[in-house]
């Protein structure tokens, strides 16, 4: 094989592997799932409907001394692609009398973003990944992940969430998440 035709050989495959990473984006955020049905969170072997599901996370239980009158699976959010994420270091809370223990799950896959929880300790939502863009949300109550319609995209630490209705949705990135169900993050901080 020649030089040059090892070098063109180099070339495609280094394009091909940025174009193959071009739909994903690398995150470093966490969250955790207050789904509730029986069957839990089905987590898949690839960021699809249709991938084979590789484990699942289970259901939210109840708990009154969490913020939110429970406590679901937590996770670390890895990579997202097309308003699927990618989860690893699984945590599954086990209510045992009057304290919560947590067990790690040993499952690392994919989930839909509506899937996903998370607390903000921020006060502005922008255009893009980016607190120089557009002011495009000023924080009153949407700060409780129940309000939300899904996650729907991470970079680093910033996560686009989607709000509204279904018929009227909007979309906004935000920082300053915490992943913390049962009180705040110290030292996170996001856009004021």
């Amino acid at each position: 094989m020649t030089r040059s035709l090892a070098a063109i050989l180099l070339l495609t495959i280094g394009a091909m592997s940025d174009s193959a990473q071009a739909g994903s984006n690398t995150c470093t955020i966490g969250g955790w799932s207050i789904v509730t049905e029986a069957g839990g969170v089905p987590v898949r072997a690839g960021p699809s409907p249709e991938a084979p599901i590789v484990g699942r996370l289970p259901p939210a239980v109840a708990y009154e001394g969490g913020l939110y009158s429970g406590r679901g699976p937590e996770f670390a959010i890895v990579e997202a692609e097309g308003g699927w994420f990618r989860i690893d270091a699984v945590y599954v809370p086990t209510v045992k009398a009057d304290d919560v223990e947590d067990v790690p799950l040993a499952v690392t896959g994919w989930i839909p973003g509506r899937a996903i929880y998370f607390q903000l300790q921020t006060a502005k939502g922008f255009s893009r990944p980016d607190p120089a863009s557009e002011v495009v949300y000023r924080f009153g109550e949407l700060t409780h992940p129940r309000d939300w319609l899904a996650v729907t995209d991470c970079r680093g630490k910033w996560a686009e969430i989607a709000y509204g209705t279904p018929q009227e949705e909007r979309r906004m990135w935000v920082r300053g998440i915490c992943a913390a169900q049962e009180t705040s993050c110290d030292g996170v901080k996001g856009d004021r």
